[in-house]
Formats: C-alpha cells, structure tokens, sequence
C-alpha cells in the first residue's frame, strides 16, 4: 500500500465484505507487519461464551446486520471468518464447532451429509413468515423432509461489462456468457475463482443439460471451453474488489461478477451493464444454518440471531450498503424502482426474478470436476 488512497480502498475492502483472509495477509505484508488474529466478537455487558460463534463470511459480522439481537442482549454475538466454504469445511472436518454457519444452499446436503447442521424450527422464527415465496421452496435446503438452512441473501451471478467499451454487447439480445470467451478482448476478460460461480458458469454456456450434474461428454466439453478461455483472461479471481477496480480502471471491459459489483461501478459514474445472459444467469441463495453441535446454553439465543438476521432492517442495510438482494420481502419497501435497477435488482416481480435464473444447486461430481478445474488453471 504505497499511497493514502490505496490504504483507504484497503479499509473499505474490509468494511464491505471485500477482502479476503489473503488480502489482508498481504496487504499487512506490504507494510513490514506480521499477518495478525484479530477477534470480531465485541465486549458486551455478558461474557461471549453466553453468545452464539458465528462461522461466516467477512461482511456478515457489521452490527448492522444483528442491531435486533444486540438490543436484546446487550452485545454482538462473536464471529469467525472464513475465506471459502471449503476453508470452513476443512476447519470443522478437523473440529471446529460453531453454534450457527452461513453457507450458501448448494451446500447444504454435503454439510448434512457431513453431520454439521440440525434441523431449524420455523415456528420459532417470527420473520419467517415475510420470506420471499420461492426461496422457501428452494430444494436443497431441505433434506429429508426438514429444514436445514433459512434464505436470507440472494443475487445472480452474471457478467458485468463497460457498456462504453464493449458496445456490441449493449443490446438485450446480446446479452451471452459468451462475452467471455470473445478472443477480441483476449486479456482483458475475468472470470469468478470457484466452483460453483466460474467452472458452473462454463457449462451453463457449455449448453449442459443438468449443469450441476453432468455426463462424462457435457464434463468434458466443459474442460474444453476452460482452456480456449484461460490464455484470454486477465485473471481468475474470487475477489470482487479486484475484478471491480479492474472494470472501473478499463483493465477490464467484462467479468464474471454478482450485483454488488454493478451497483459501484454505478457509485463511481463508470458505464457498465450487470447482463441478463440469454443462456441464463445463476442464482443463488445463502443463508443461516444452526450447527449439529449448537451448545444448549446458547440455542435460544441462536433463534434471536437467526430472527435478527433475517429481520426487514437487516434487508434494508443489505441492499443499500452491497446491492444485493434480502429473503425477507419487507425489506425492499422504501426503494425506488432506480434504485432497484442501480443494484442489478427488479422493481416488478421478485418472485419471478428469482426464478428467471438457473438456480445453484449441489453439484453432485464435485470432486471430478474441482480436479478438473485445477489442472486447467494450472496449464495441465
């Protein structure tokens, strides 16, 4: 970090959500500092073992997102932070045991199969009634009849381009993944680093039937459309305030990204389109589970927390601050139809929204197709 700029950006990564575990190793590297622990859980009036642990993402600790269980209690909860949904699968494989997790629903059956999570009562939560109706519905955060995960983000992954300079693309039909494989703008095009967002990306472009759950052809043909795009990127990242400084800069005229990134490009004045791909965007919900190894003393509280969470304040801070959407309905009253489109959101029909995209689901030969997706990145 060379300049006050670059320090400001640096806190503003961290604040919204946008920095990584490795980001800030790094960035603590560039000025001569050790990488440091630091604690997110806040000193409240009762001790933190009389909170619930929250294993999430770096964001979803803000006290905005809680301010309804810290009025009750007095304190925040205490917060662990994952880099991926791999990282916390790893560290709970080994014994980490959190009361409560935020993964996103894709997730969820390899999370149960594991052991991890417990059934969630409904009936203890008074905000579960004002939840949009098609994410209720969602399959895979059932399992057996019960109810393992409660929705409360949700957003597309699609592609932002620079309407500016990528004109061609400007048309609603031809909005297309392809943009991303188009060898005019070799070096200049960035793709999400993962799974379920980058190798799933291709084979919804690929045509596949089942895209999260390919034959060994469909597996193949994506393989192949990986290594045509990997000499045309300018990288793979799972870092949205890379590929979106990226953008704003014109170091790169198109990414794979998700809503947030459009509503600050917008913020800053840059001309940019969040597309609608003709293939079909991805949607994707994340939201709370309550872990298998919940700790009794805290479980009530854990219902707090879930119903704080998903309270129409907490939506409403959501999608102001990071443009993407909230499962609690309420939650979008107050927001113009402007401002709704400024997010990559509707102002007409949520539901069908949501259902407009090809929706995450488990992806059932994940081990396959990471080993695949590693040995393309690698050159192999």
């Amino acid at each position: 970090m060379e300049t006050k700029r670059d320090v400001e950006r640096f806190i503003d990564s961290i604040k919204f959500g946008r920095a990584t575990r490795r980001d800030v190793a790094r960035a603590f590297a560039s000025v001569g500092l050790a990488s440091v622990l630091v604690p997110t859980g806040r000193i409240g009036a009762a001790r933190a073992d009389d909170h619930p642990m929250v294993f999430t993402w770096a964001g979803y600790d803000a006290p905005e997102m809680h301010a309804a269980y810290a009025a009750k209690y007095g304190a925040s909860p205490s917060f662990t932070l994952w880099g991926d949904e791999e990282e916390a699968e790893a560290k709970m494989v080994a014994g980490f045991k959190p009361d409560m997790a935020m993964p996103c629903s894709y997730k969820v059956k390899k999370w149960t199969d594991y052991g991890f999570l417990k059934p969630i009562d409904t009936s203890r939560l008074s905000n579960w009634p004002d939840i949009i109706p098609s994410l209720t519905t969602v399959k895979d955060m059932e399992v057996g009849g019960q109810r393992y995960m409660i929705p409360c983000w949700w957003g597309l992954t699609s592609v932002t381009f620079r309407s500016d300079l990528c004109p061609e693309y400007v048309p609603q039909d031809a909005h297309t993944w392809g943009i991303l494989w188009d060898e005019k703008y070799a070096g200049r095009l960035s793709m999400i680093d993962s799974l379920i967002d980058g190798v799933m990306v291709a084979a919804i472009y690929s045509g596949a039937k089942d895209p999260f759950n390919m034959t060994p052809e469909e597996v193949e043909k994506v393989k192949q459309l990986m290594i045509q795009q990997r000499p045309l990127l300018r990288f793979y990242t799972n870092d949205a305030s890379q590929w979106g400084q990226a953008l704003a800069s014109g170091e790169v005229v198109a990414a794979g990204s998700w809503n947030d990134t459009i509503l600050m490009l917008s913020n800053e004045g840059v001309p940019a389109i969040f597309m609608r791909p003709k293939e079909g965007a991805m949607t994707w919900t994340c939201g709370l589970t309550l872990m298998s190894f919940v700790r009794p003393e805290v479980e009530e509280r854990t219902y707090d927390l879930l119903n704080a969470f998903m309270s129409p304040e907490t939506g409403h801070y959501w999608i102001e601050t990071f443009g993407m959407g909230h499962a609690n309905k309420k939650a979008f009253e107050g927001f113009s139809g402007d401002d709704l489109i400024k997010r990559g959101l509707t102002p007409d029909d949520i539901d069908a929204y949501i259902a407009s995209g090809i929706f995450q689901a488990t992806i059932q030969n994940e081990p396959e197709l990471q080993g695949m997706y590693e040995e393309v990145k690698a050159g192999l």
